[in-house]
C-alpha cells in the first residue's frame, strides 16, 4: 500500500519523508493537536501493511522527543525526499 493512502481520521498526512516500497517515514498533524512522525511497513497486494488497526492502516506516531534527529538522519538516504524532509524539521 502507498503511504500516501494511508490517511486514517487521527493522522493529516502532511508528507512522505521516505519511502522505499517496504517501509515510510511521514508527517502531519496528529489528532488536531501537533505536528508528529509516523512509520509503517507498507504490504503488498491486499495487505495492507503494518501497523493495522481493525484491518485498515494506520501509522506508528514516534516519540516526539526522537523525532528530529529521526527526521534529520533520514538525510542523505536512498528514498528519502529531501525537500519533505527539510519541511517537517522546520515544523517539529
Amino acid at each position: 500500500m502507498k503511504p500516501e493512502h494511508v490517511t486514517p481520521k487521527n493522522f493529516d498526512l502532511t508528507g512522505v519523508l521516505f519511502n522505499n516500497n517496504d517501509f515510510s517515514v511521514a508527517y502531519g498533524y496528529w489528532e488536531d493537536t501537533a505536528w508528529r512522525v509516523g512509520l509503517r511497513w507498507n504490504g503488498d497486494g491486499a495487505d495492507v501493511g503494518y501497523p493495522k488497526l481493525f484491518g485498515n492502516p494506520v501509522w506508528f506516531i514516534l516519540e516526539p522527543a526522537l523525532a528530529v534527529s529521526f527526521v534529520a538522519g533520514l538525510l542523505g538516504q536512498p528514498g528519502a525526499d529531501r525537500k519533505q524532509i527539510l519541511q517537517a524539521l522546520q515544523v517539529l
